[in-house]
């Protein structure tokens, strides 16, 4: 059983939730690639395989829902778990988010606890 740390994509526009989130992961042993666009997030996408991405629905230049739906076309994203970081929760916006291909969500604010266990349950399965 390998040891390596998990690599993890946190797309996240706005940067108090970012280093809530960075800390988090990097507490748990994780290497954090962070983005402040979906755009971004592609990118780093195409050029790496992540254990697990975590992406803000709402951020300049392309939301996390078209970012989700782009990274699920490239060869070998098609299992990563997504997991949106989204403040609305109504029905609308999260059939949006299974219908981007995400796999989860966490409700901002972040509550710690509950971040790290969503987080840590995805991790634990993922084979990256």
């Amino acid at each position: 059983m390998s040891h390596e740390p998990k690599q993890v994509l946190l797309a996240e526009d706005d940067e108090v939730n970012r280093m809530v989130a960075a800390h988090i992961l990097k507490k748990a042993g994780c290497v954090v690639t962070e983005a402040e666009t979906g755009l971004e997030a592609l990118h780093f996408c195409q050029e790496k395989a992540f254990s697990l991405i975590l992406m803000d629905l709402e951020m300049p230049e392309m939301g996390g829902l078209e970012a989700t739906a782009l990274i699920r076309d490239l060869e070998g994203r098609q299992e990563v778990p997504i997991i949106a970081l989204t403040a609305h929760t109504y029905p609308e916006k999260v059939a949006a988010i299974w219908a981007a291909g995400m796999t989860d969500y966490v409700v901002k604010p972040l509550d710690r606890q509950k971040f790290a266990d969503i987080a840590g349950r995805y991790l634990e399965d993922s084979q990256a």
